[in-house]
């Protein structure tokens, strides 16, 4: 059985809009992003594992989606500002696919992110050793051409699961309301 997620931002109270630098140095904005699809994962470069298993899960389903990848903005948020300068991001993402890119920015302002997205992490050993490591929680979230999020799609899930997340976000231009906003029609 598949377990995916379906998570409407506004109801769960999980994303919303962001600032940080992106792997070029320039400031991102998550509403940059407007009319496209986004996929965000969160780790840092010297994952041994996880961090390169979600981004070549990500590299894939970009593949998968052919043409319609044109439309999607795909992000590596780092957790370890300390090692992973924007250039770092920019050669580690590389590695991946050319529509991924990553993103950085003071400890507090990747802190308030990770919350907004509710991924949590810690870092275990540093101060000890320049090898310390981060644990932290492997989804990658799918925000929709409105800045929604719209699906979690749990870490080891297989590619087709995300590029299916992807098409769902792509195929809905309708921005979400929970309340119609129309008026009702004079009587």
């Amino acid at each position: 059985m598949v377990l995916m997620a379906t998570v409407y931002s506004s109801a769960w109270g999980i994303g919303g809009d962001f600032t940080l630098t992106r792997d070029d140095g320039a400031a991102y904005h998550l509403s940059d992003s407007r009319g496209h699809a986004v996929v965000l994962s969160f780790g840092y470069t010297f994952c041994p594992d996880v961090c390169p298993t979600g981004l070549a899960t990500i590299s894939a389903a970009l593949t998968l989606l052919g043409d319609r990848a044109r439309q999607v903005d795909a992000f590596f948020v780092s957790l370890d500002p300390e090692r992973d300068s924007p250039a770092k991001l920019r050669e580690y993402t590389g590695f991946f696919h050319e529509r991924i890119h990553g993103l950085t920015g003071s400890a507090a302002e990747l802190d308030a992110v990770a919350k907004r997205y509710q991924v949590s992490y810690r870092f275990v050993g540093k101060g000890e050793s320049e090898r310390y490591t981060l644990d932290h929680n492997a989804n990658t979230f799918v925000v929709d051409r409105q800045g929604q999020l719209v699906r979690i799609v749990p870490y080891g899930m297989p590619a087709e699961a995300l590029a299916d997340a992807v098409a769902i976000a792509l195929a809905d231009p309708a921005p979400r309301s929970h309340h119609n906003t129309e008026a009702e029609p004079a009587q």
